[in-house]
């Protein structure tokens, strides 16, 4: 999170919402450049923010976005 006094609450969660949509956005490429094709989803799925295809992709997918969470949440 960054240290910045917002002005409003409304700023620090659209910076927030902001933050997100980048990542997923980072993570679907991440995922295509591994030959995984996925979308984002919409309508606030309960099922989460990425789409992807192939049910058998789901070892992999797991794989990579556990590989994301241990680089960069030491």
């Amino acid at each position: 999170m960054v240290d910045k006094q917002w002005e409003t609450d409304e700023d620090e969660m659209i910076y927030q919402l902001q933050v997100h949509k980048h990542f997923i956005g980072w993570v679907i490429s991440r995922l295509e450049a591994e030959g995984i094709p996925s979308q984002r989803t919409r309508g606030n799925d309960s099922r989460g923010d990425i789409f992807y295809q192939k049910q058998e992709d789901e070892p992999r997918v797991k794989e990579i976005v556990r590989g994301i969470y241990a680089k960069y949440n030491k």
